[in-house]
């Protein structure tokens, strides 16, 4: 292990109380996933919690990391792949929090295969299918916008989420759902919400034309961020 990585592994040790690991055969065991491709890492992190998320986030921000997050590794084109660290989340949160009648919170490495098998007996089930479900997380399933055989019936995974927790960029946590965004005087507490639905609604204005030019025309499309439907959602006040 060099100097720099030896740095890293120590320095996130003593910060969060997940796994940090920079040793040369870890790495290259994150080196690689489900694709033809191969990069190797300068750690990999595995977080118990999303207070080691956000610590994670913030010390790469301070030093210029860049991040990968990764479930099962089941991504045929390299999408846990990178030259920074990897942020594991399917080693130690894999659980199901909550189930109520129409919804269920779970935490982004739970293996998809597992949380319908928990609500097979509810005569309950999760419709996006991809051919990994028996291994996938819920996170890639959610990241990659997942369909499956049964796409038709049930959609993609976007339109099956009520609800994210997430940890923005400068390790500040929000809980986005699925309510119109409201553009300018808002009623939610929470100003780092409202400032970034008033960033998301001054880019998709001052850009619209290029996005909907360059909107493809497929039924079915994973790629990108998707800003043509806030054209839909997006409420001004």
């Amino acid at each position: 292990m060099d100097d720099s990585r030896q740095r890293i592994q120590d320095d996130l040790r003593g910060l969060i109380a997940g796994d940090v690991r920079c040793d040369d055969v870890f790495v290259q065991m994150y080196a690689s996933d489900a694709s033809i491709h191969q990069l190797r890492p300068l750690g990999v992190v595995r977080p118990r919690r999303t207070a080691d998320v956000v610590a994670t986030v913030q010390y790469a921000a301070a030093n210029k990391i860049s991040l990968h997050a990764r479930g099962a590794g089941t991504g045929l084109a390299g999408e846990s792949l990178g030259e920074g660290l990897i942020v594991d989340f399917s080693r130690y949160m894999r659980r199901m929090i909550q189930v109520d009648d129409a919804t269920v919170r779970v935490q982004p490495g739970l293996p998809l295969g597992r949380l319908n098998a928990s609500l097979r007996p509810l005569g309950r089930m999760f419709g996006p299918d991809p051919v990994t479900q028996a291994v996938t997380t819920l996170g890639g399933v959610i990241g990659v916008d997942s369909g499956g055989s049964h796409w038709l019936r049930y959609g993609s995974a976007r339109g099956r989420v009520r609800e994210l927790e997430i940890v923005m960029a400068d390790g500040r946590v929000l809980r986005v759902g699925d309510e119109p965004l409201t553009v300018g005087r808002s009623q939610d507490p929470q100003e780092e919400k409202r400032e970034v639905v008033n960033r998301v609604a001054d880019l998709v204005a001052r850009n619209r034309e290029l996005i909907e030019q360059h909107r493809p025309r497929s039924l079915v499309n994973r790629s990108g961020y998707h800003l043509w439907d806030v054209f839909l959602s997006l409420i001004h006040i």
